[in-house]
């Protein structure tokens, strides 16, 4: 009986720390109508209500103020977070509101190294992406960064990888942002990527971009 005993308790403990080697770390970036911007085990992913799980992690709903999210077969509510684990936290201490033009943009103006410009809040881009003459208005020295190579619509062309000093929106400042600076006149708008906004919490809903500063 003992022998017995034994044995199912050493499986038991095997599979108690299988699962946790196979826990699956979920962020939350950013919250959408029936969709949800998250980072799984340290990768981006764009999860939507109806789709396959990804990496044992689905999307059952999403809003801009929660989700309700299946993790290997458990499935619970979590309120914006940067960190699903967090569960509901502290009121932030600054919000900021965009609301989306005509043509479908968030812009926005903010503040760069101290110096004013006009961004288009992008969740697509992985970096902020910046011309390299408004890289030259804003004092950029950016020939001294990483050359880079940059596709885009009109073929690949030159550019420099850089870290700014800092990006402000609404007064939520974020320092040392990476950003990409593309030789020509393209993007013609400074684009605010996921190098900014992957530290801060930001929802869409209704035509309004919310901004929320992460303490």
């Amino acid at each position: 009986m003992k022998s017995v005993f034994a044995c199912w308790f050493f499986t038991s403990l095997l599979l108690f720390f299988s699962s946790l080697s196979h826990a699956v770390d979920v962020r939350v970036v950013a919250l959408f109508p029936d969709k949800a911007l998250v980072f799984i085990d340290g990768e981006r992913q764009f999860l939507k209500v109806g789709q396959e799980p990804v990496k044992g992690v689905r999307l059952i709903d999403a809003s801009s103020r929660k989700a309700r999210v299946e993790i290997n077969g458990v499935a619970k509510d979590y309120f914006l977070s940067r960190d699903m684990g967090d569960g509901i936290q502290s009121p932030e201490l600054l919000i900021f509101r965009i609301n989306r033009n005509n043509d479908g943009q968030y812009l926005a103006q903010s503040v760069i190294n101290n110096n004013p410009v006009q961004v288009l809040v992008d969740t697509g881009a992985n970096v902020v992406a910046i011309n390299s003459a408004t890289a030259e208005r804003l004092g950029i020295r950016y020939k001294s960064g990483s050359p880079v190579r940059v596709e885009t619509a009109s073929g690949v062309v030159r550019g420099f990888r850089v870290m700014l000093n800092f990006v402000a929106i609404g007064g939520i400042r974020v320092a040392n942002v990476e950003a990409t600076v593309i030789e020509g006149s393209r993007p013609e708008n400074v684009l605010l990527g996921m190098s900014y906004l992957k530290h801060i919490r930001f929802s869409e809903e209704g035509g309004v971009m919310t901004l929320q500063a992460p303490y």
